[in-house]
């Protein structure tokens, strides 16, 4: 039964200083532009973040708390455009991912090893442990980093 390491919890933590010293070295502009139609501006991928890991604490808990249960889904696409990322507050939206993930990094670092076995299962996924579930989110947040690094070489070309 895999348990995270030390290096996996402090990147779990630390996701969303990251994304805070990321916004800093840009403009409004740059935050706010969009690579290609039907793509997230940095500003969106924000927002969603808040979001995803609002899920996140659900599902997590849920787990912990009711293993074998049914995960709910949700459409990412969906809540961007009838949540108007666009224009959502996202110093807000940042500070609802850093407390939500502080809470669910200390709750998870809390747990002792047999628990990471716990699982539910996700109707698209199937089963998933308590560790996948932390996985999931981990990448979650790296895949959002490495979008944003993308978004600001096509910055860095059309300048």
């Amino acid at each position: 039964m895999p348990v995270p390491t030390q290096a996996l919890f402090d990147a779990f933590s630390n996701a969303p200083a990251q994304f805070a010293s990321i916004l800093q070295e840009l403009t409004e502009t740059q935050i706010q532009y969009v690579p290609a139609t039907g793509e997230w501006s940095i500003h969106m991928i924000i927002v969603h973040l808040a979001d995803s890991e609002a899920v996140g604490y659900w599902r997590l808990r849920k787990t912990i708390a009711e293993p074998g249960s049914t995960l709910d889904v949700y459409d990412e696409a969906a809540w961007a455009e009838r949540l108007s990322y666009q224009t959502q507050n996202r110093e807000s939206a940042l500070a609802i991912f850093a407390a939500l993930r502080a809470s669910n990094a200390a709750l998870l670092r809390s747990l002792p090893d047999e628990m990471w076995a716990l699982s539910s299962t996700h109707p698209e996924r199937g089963a998933l442990s308590l560790y996948d579930l932390f996985q999931i989110y981990l990448e979650h947040g790296q895949i959002h980093l490495q979008q944003i690094e993308q978004i600001k070489r096509l910055l860095y070309l059309q300048q």
